[in-house]
């Protein structure tokens, strides 16, 4: 991945560009586990009470790329639609008490390598229609059968919701 740039406590990052990355969204998927890990490995490492916790929004688009600004201040960045989404599913995860939340599109590229959970349809800001989410869980094979029996118990519930089956 390329990352672009630090705002605040933020870091933006993106894949396929400057050049093509094969398998992009299973690389972001995967980076973004790892920083997971390693936020906890640090925390155990330093023994504190502190919570290391971040948030990470993954959506798959094309987007415009390339350097963009004036003659005196050019940035080699990332523009567009795809790139606003992945901002405010990092934004969403606060909503939901997740760390990583990943949009249909990108759920629908990396589905045969990760376990994630439906969180459901989302109105984020920007977006007349409704936004399919999904928290990734973690690779297959690599997640607890606990969690991935919670995880289809929360999304048979949230499908009945969705159907009105109250009962």
């Amino acid at each position: 991945g390329t990352v672009d740039k630090y705002i605040g406590d933020s870091v933006m990052a993106f894949w396929g560009a400057p050049t093509d990355v094969a398998d992009h969204p299973v690389k972001a998927c995967r980076t973004a586990l790892a920083c997971v890990k390693a936020l906890k490995e640090l925390k155990e490492k330093v023994g504190s009470d502190l919570d290391f916790y971040t948030r990470i929004g993954l959506h798959t688009a094309s987007v415009n790329t390339g350097n963009f600004g004036c003659e005196d201040r050019l940035n080699y960045t990332v523009i567009g639609d795809g790139v606003n989404l992945a901002s405010r599913l990092e934004g969403v995860n606060k909503k939901y008490g997740t760390q990583i939340l990943i949009s249909e599109d990108t759920y629908e590229q990396v589905k045969d390598h990760f376990e994630a959970r439906k969180i459901g349809l989302v109105a984020v800001k920007g977006k007349v229609k409704g936004t399919l989410i999904f928290e990734l869980l973690g690779e297959k094979g690599q997640v607890d059968e606990s969690r991935l029996a919670w995880s289809r118990k929360y999304e048979k519930a949230l499908e009945l919701y969705l159907s009105r089956e109250w009962s």
